[in-house]
């Protein structure tokens, strides 16, 4: 898994590929846009912290200080160990490319906080704290919202990681 990650498995049932597919349509993580289910769902947060940097040119942010947190929720076949030789190496296929799609989505995360934390001390100092936070709340905000179009484009363009190969029938 990707360092800085946390993951979480949910657990599925079975002993054919029909059988995993019904369970993951059953049982999958539900996204935080409408509710629909997936196999796998990355989740993550950016937050930012600085101190005020009060000038005679005005207020600007001290260094900023990120916490980012990933969530990795992911598909766990209980019976793995003792399912057929075939359905083994498929499953172990198809889960290798689901992380790999997922580990996109993490890598936005990672690269929204970095530009949030290089972006927001470059903002120009305002009359006061209070300017200065709305500006640089608002700068981080839409970085933000531009790499969750990031992940929905993302997602958009793999078909939810089908065209790297994490598609389970």
């Amino acid at each position: 898994m990707p360092p800085g990650t946390e993951v979480r498995e949910y657990d599925i049932h079975g002993d054919s590929e029909a059988g995993l597919r019904q369970e993951m349509n059953r049982v999958g993580p539900t996204d935080d846009k409408g509710g629909a289910r997936h196999d796998a769902y990355t989740r993550w947060f950016v937050k930012w912290n600085y101190p005020f940097d009060q000038t005679a040119a005005g207020c600007a942010t001290g260094p900023v200080t990120i916490t980012l947190t990933v969530s990795m929720e992911l598909p766990r076949w209980v019976e793995a160990e003792s399912g057929a030789n075939a359905l083994k190496a498929r499953w172990q296929e198809y889960l290798d490319a689901l992380v790999n799609h997922e580990t996109g989505h993490r890598d936005h995360a990672v690269q929204a906080a970095s530009e949030i934390e290089r972006a927001l001390p470059l903002l120009p100092a305002q009359p006061d704290c209070e300017a200065m936070a709305k500006s640089a709340n608002d700068a981080g905000f839409a970085l933000l919202e531009k790499y969750r179009q990031a992940d929905v484009a993302y997602d958009a363009k793999t078909s939810h990681g089908a065209t790297q190969g994490a598609r389970f029938h």
